[in-house]
């Protein structure tokens, strides 16, 4: 863990070094302030991380759970990371077609924190040109009358061995590889959202194989919430005919 806090902390002190010895050559310093950003936001991450690690051991991580439109929070996910998106010229591909239940109650936060960790990873091991499919499937609703989702995110990435799927969801590990070595990561993502759904009494798995890409699927099971979502009535669309195309295959 020294290690990996070091590493972004030496290029931020260096960079900074660097930058103040060169503060005439404008062009210069602005790269050199780049490079301090993606640093410093690396080192946050990695923050970030250790404490929700630490929360979730100490068991001073809780559930807020509140009225949470699915529609909604699957639009600030891409939202978020679009810009990643279009860095890779990644395709991303959204399917919600058998979702009835759209008002749920849990934790707004956690469960997009899931989520994102998944979809990051998705992103950061898939090569440009590659794409992404977020699917949204409605089981059959559960004894109890809470509603039964099944999430499946799945990439065209470079995949993992079998022996590195065992264990990723294991605190600090890493696939040590040559064609992931590069890329920054803290091993403690997979872990955490593993915990946040264990504690939503859901579960989570993966599938993958190297060279043919990886499939999360994450099941949670949902109260419904009392008070459901009113669209509001846009006159301007009032009897108009409308053609929707979409070019995705699983459609």
């Amino acid at each position: 863990m020294s290690h990996d806090i070091r590493t972004p902390m030496n290029a931020i002190v260096g960079f900074t070094t660097l930058a103040a010895s060169h503060i005439d050559n404008r062009e210069l310093v602005q790269d050199y302030l780049g490079k301090i950003t993606v640093s410093s936001q690396h080192l946050l991450s990695l923050i970030n991380d250790v404490l929700d690690m630490s929360r979730i051991e100490s068991g001073k991580m809780t559930l807020e759970e509140a009225d949470v439109h699915l529609p909604e929070l699957i639009h600030d996910l891409r939202t978020i990371i679009q810009a990643n998106l279009t860095a890779k010229q990644l395709e991303l591909f959204i399917d919600t077609l058998d979702v009835v239940n759209e008002d749920i109650v849990a934790d707004k936060l956690r469960l997009s924190q899931v989520f994102l960790n998944i979809l990051s990873n998705a992103i950061k091991f898939t090569p440009s040109g590659g794409t992404i499919s977020f699917r949204v499937i409605e089981k059959p609703s559960l004894p109890d009358g809470r509603a039964n989702f099944e999430f499946r995110i799945r990439d065209t990435g470079i995949g993992m061995s079998e022996e590195f799927r065992q264990t990723i969801f294991e605190a600090f590990t890493r696939e040590k590889t040559s064609t992931v070595s590069g890329i920054q990561g803290t091993g403690l993502g997979m872990a955490i959202t593993k915990s946040i759904v264990d504690m939503m009494g859901g579960t989570i798995s993966v599938d993958s194989e190297v060279g043919q890409g990886t499939e999360f699927v994450v099941c949670i099971p949902c109260k419904l919430s009392s008070t459901p979502t009113k669209y509001e009535p846009i006159p301007e669309l009032r009897g108009l005919r409308v053609l929707v195309a979409d070019d995705d295959t699983n459609s």
